[in-house]
């Protein structure tokens, strides 16, 4: 048992690297301007795919964590193969808008949801004890892999055209998620038991596990679900447009033959950050509490925006780059912050399932962040009055912060008529505070 925990380093590597790639999905910035050339498709129009695949993968996670109760993590991993695979090389052959909606949005994004959440709460299994460094590391993963990925992406598109880079990704995707499923343990609660009530006696984790029906009926579940709506909504809304946003401030006229590396480069710093802040995050979590991570979020968000806003009316690159790392920062922050909450607030041991719906945040973030800004950066052709809106609703997710505290007490069930009485007239347990 104990050299089966000694591996879990090995199984924390082997999801981060597969985290990495599922990353990707967050490098769809790249493909804009190859599409958008290919099919004279509008900016609005290239930017409901991203939408519909951030939409799907949060669906995907839900689906991961139904089937988590009912099949082994290598059939999910199996599953979420087959449809990244069958995705990407569909969206190869698209001749359509909706084509591409179906094959990229649809399945490659349900299939990214879906081995996402098998993967990370396989391996948070070996780790109750370290849960904030543990989930930062890996969602570090997931968020530096449009940085680590893009320049390779970027290489493709110029040498192979976007549908064969399409069809390349695909194969290479199924093959490593199999690699994975194959790598991967799950433990038997015996190995994990010693660890386990170590962080519940230290407060790491909840000591009473809640299930789904009993998070969704917490006031405290839904004010960090809209907390971190808010916040998720201005990372993604940055990230599906960051390269066309760089190219406003860098080469305005579109005159400059560099414009659109710079522009990746920029993007590259939000990825990059993006991943730090999921493990920064960690470590703020585990050292200086909830509280100290949540505001420190917030402020960035604030800030980032600012700096965003400005530097496209100065016409400022240094400026809007430095906005990019700090935004950068703060969606990775919120993302690590989705992982710690469930853990902490709620238990592990339904982590997958409520982790999944915790997640749910990005289906309305999604939807409102990335066609918020293309919409407004349609109207007014320009990117500057979409930062300031963004910016009101960081200051919104600041003033949200405050009322967030940990859940004092199980809701109590509801009450069923029973022929049978009870042995217990408990209704609920007392959460640690």
């Amino acid at each position: 048992m104990e050299k089966a925990v000694q591996r879990r380093g090995l199984f924390l590597v082997t999801s981060f690297v597969l985290l990495c790639f599922f990353g990707l999905i967050y490098a769809w910035s790249l493909f804009i301007e190859p599409l958008e050339s290919n099919f004279g498709w509008q900016r609005s129009e290239t930017s409901l795919i991203f939408t519909i695949s951030c939409v799907t993968v949060c669906i995907g996670m839900v689906l991961s964590g139904v089937l988590e109760t009912k099949f082994s993590h290598r059939f999910i991993l199996l599953v979420a193969a087959i449809m990244v695979l069958v995705g990407f090389v569909a969206s190869a052959f698209c001749q359509t808008l909706l084509e591409i909606f179906v094959f990229y949005g649809v399945l490659v994004g349900t299939g990214v949801g879906i081995g996402f959440n098998c993967a990370i709460n396989t391996s948070l299994k070996w780790f109750p004890d370290k849960q904030g460094i543990a989930s930062g590391a890996l969602l570090m993963g997931y968020g530096a892999g449009a940085m680590i990925l893009s320049p390779l992406v970027t290489m493709m598109l110029g040498a192979l055209d976007w549908r064969i880079t399409f069809g390349v990704l695909g194969v290479v995707f199924g093959a490593l998620i199999l690699l994975g499923a194959a790598i991967l343990r799950t433990p038997a609660p015996e190995q994990v038991a010693p660890l386990l009530a170590k962080a519940q006696e230290e407060n790491i984790v909840a000591s009473v596990d809640y299930t789904p029906g009993e998070i969704i009926r917490t006031p405290m579940f839904w004010i960090c679900f809209l907390w971190l709506t808010l916040c998720t909504a201005g990372g993604l809304a940055l990230i599906s447009q960051a390269v066309p946003a760089a190219i406003e401030v860098i080469d305005p006229f579109g005159q400059n033959a560099s414009a659109l590396a710079t522009a990746t480069a920029a993007m590259g710093s939000v990825s990059l950050c993006n991943g730090l802040g999921r493990l920064i995050n960690g470590f703020v979590w585990d050292k200086l509490g909830y509280r100290v991570s949540l505001i420190w979020i917030s402020l960035a968000f604030s800030v980032g925006m600012l700096l965003c806003a400005l530097a496209t009316a100065a016409g400022n690159f240094p400026m809007l780059v430095a906005g990019f790392i700090l935004l950068g920062l703060m969606f990775g922050g919120t993302m690590s912050t989705t992982s710690a909450v469930v853990g902490t607030f709620y238990g592990t041991k339904h982590f997958g399932i409520n982790y999944a719906i915790m997640c749910c945040q990005m289906i309305p973030a999604a939807i409102v962040g990335p066609m918020l800004l293309a919409i407004t950066q349609t109207g007014s052709g320009s990117y500057e009055p979409a930062f300031w809106t963004f910016l009101g609703i960081a200051l919104a997710s600041f003033l949200l912060s405050f009322p967030i505290r940990r859940p004092k007490a199980k809701p109590a069930p509801a009450q069923i008529p029973s022929l049978v009485p009870s042995e217990s007239g408990v209704a609920g347990q007392a959460a640690r505070p």
